[in-house]
């Protein structure tokens, strides 16, 4: 009779990964002293009955490996595979699917628990009660990771039985090093939120749908709204570095157009002093040479980089010797208020020749291949690590005699009448003549540079920025963009992590406002260590 009673015993079937949901959640109700629900209960009963029935039938020497994968339940038995084969039909379904959901991300749910307080001790606000366990405090922590991921914490809670008083367990300091208690994105997601924004160029709305294709949902307001509250943690490192890149000795300088799409025309004084209605929008990038160090430094708005460099050196003190610029020829990029030795961007002179090479090709090959001799040399110079003193002496005995070789062999072209000076080679040439000195800078001023790459190298993040979210909306908008943008690039030329330096600048937003120099993309690793 048991035996009759073992062989009908029913299996209930189960997949692989409900019995490691299973698993996992008797852990967690052993670690965490909980109690199971009944489907769990009844489930653990039939795996412990299922254990009973295997132990008495493997004492009988009939058993083969056959009966024992049906006994498990690992194989189904035949009335029940016959059962299978008649396959109902599904009836048929018109219109348009459902769109499928991508499956949302469940948050990790972590156990705090009080590590002085434990249920049944006496209540510390009142003598008489004693503590039992309460419904537990629980707040959503979204941390930044790649992708982000939630956390659902929860802290274990006690309540005196006699007054009511709560003792809700302390977090762990790693969580708290993250954000505040009650604060949702952690700092590293809000500093994430920045890189892929100013750094990768990826907009708003775009972060919004890769979120939700990823499971965890943010929507594009959100985002922004968390990236202005790094904009303003970090905007007094921002000043500061402003206010240190009016003592730079050698600043690079550009712009390239942008949008902001709220903003209207303003009345504003020109370059030649007269005040008129302006409407043209510029992103204007600086990089400030200050020590071994470079600041880079954007600006957003109706106005060209020689308005930035002129708010830039007008913080400049006046004991300090004349810094070199390097620029194009533009004079709308040029300081009109501040004296300085000026060198013009050779690259910029190149490409004029080379922009007419399908229509001159034997005259723009020469060119090229002179203008190639000067960057071969300078990268002479910058692989024996030459002094500003031994490269400026290096380039007056090398590459001097090549600038003026360019400038003789177009002067001669233009007095003979072999090229038309309103043809594409003719200005090409009236160009190179007529910016000679600035273009040679290089070979007459100590620390003068070649070109001007280093910053059109940096005015890609705004390209970038802008080639996929084609506009800011507004001038706040635009002004958030450039103080983070401003941050990201001059971590990027310290060599710094900006994603760490960004939330250690969050963290300690409070001793930034008071010590905000201590806190430069090339110290802060420092002074945190020496904190610790």
């Amino acid at each position: 009779m048991q035996n009759n009673k073992i062989m009908t015993q029913t299996f209930t079937d189960i997949s692989s990964q409900a019995l490691d949901a299973l698993i996992e959640r008797v852990t967690q109700a052993k670690e965490h002293q909980l109690t199971l629900s009944s489907e769990d209960c009844a489930l653990l009963l039939d795996a412990l009955v299922t254990l009973a029935s295997m132990q008495e039938r493997l004492n009988d020497n009939d058993i083969t490996i056959n009966k024992l994968r049906k006994l498990a339940g690992m194989v189904q038995s035949s009335e029940r595979l016959k059962s299978n084969l008649t396959k109902s039909k599904k009836p048929k379904q018109h219109g348009r699917k459902n769109k499928v959901q991508p499956t949302q991300i469940k948050p990790e749910v972590i156990h705090h628990k009080h590590t002085d307080l434990q249920k049944g001790d006496s209540c510390l606000e009142c003598p008489t009660g004693k503590l039992y366990k309460f419904e537990p405090a629980t707040f959503l922590r979204i941390t930044g990771q790649s992708p982000f991921k939630p956390e659902q914490h929860v802290m274990e809670r006690l309540r005196c039985n006699a007054c009511g008083a709560y003792f809700t367990a302390a977090v762990t300091d790693d969580v708290l090093a993250d954000g505040d208690v009650h604060q949702k994105y952690g700092y590293t997601a809000r500093s994430l939120m920045c890189l892929y924004k100013y750094f990768a160029g990826s907009p708003f709305y775009r972060q919004g749908s890769m979120q939700d294709l990823l499971g965890v949902s943010i929507s594009a307001s959100t985002i922004f709204d968390q990236i202005e509250h790094v904009a303003n943690a970090i905007y007094p490192v921002h000043k500061y570095l402003t206010e240190l890149a009016a003592t730079a000795e050698h600043y690079h300088l550009d712009d390239t157009t942008n949008r902001i799409l709220n903003q209207t025309s303003v009345m504003k004084k020109s370059r030649d002093g007269k005040t008129r209605a302006r409407t043209g929008i510029y992103t204007s990038g600086l990089i400030a040479k200050v020590a071994e160090y470079n600041i880079v430094l954007f600006q957003t708005n109706i106005g060209h980089a020689g308005e930035f460099i002129d708010e830039i050196l007008q913080k400049r003190p006046n004991d300090l010797a004349e810094p070199i610029l390097m620029s194009d020829a533009l004079s709308a990029n040029q300081p009109s208020k501040v004296k300085v030795k000026m060198s013009l961007c050779n690259s910029h002179a190149r490409r004029q020749f080379y922009d007419v090479h399908s229509h001159f090709p034997e005259e723009v090959a020469w060119v090229i291949e002179e203008y190639g001799k000067i960057w071969h040399h300078e990268s002479i110079v910058q692989q024996q690590n030459m002094s500003a003193q031994q490269r400026l002496v290096y380039h007056q005995q090398h590459s001097l005699p090549v600038m003026y070789s360019i400038a003789n062999w177009g002067k001669a072209h233009l007095d003979k009448g072999t090229v038309e000076a309103n043809s594409g080679l003719g200005k090409a040439i009236n160009y190179y003549l007529k910016h000679f000195a600035g273009l040679s800078a290089f070979c007459s001023t100590e620390g003068a540079q070649l070109d001007n790459n280093k910053i059109e190298n940096q005015l890609k993040l705004i390209i970038r920025d802008r080639k996929n979210a084609m506009f800011k909306k507004t001038q706040v908008g635009a002004d958030i963009g450039d103080v983070l943008t401003s941050l990201i690039a001059t971590c990027v030329e310290a060599g710094a992590n900006a994603l760490e330096y960004l939330t250690v600048l969050q963290r300690e937003s409070e001793q930034i406002r008071l010590t905000p120099e201590l806190y430069l993309p090339w110290n802060y690793t420092a002074q945190n260590q020496s904190s610790d």
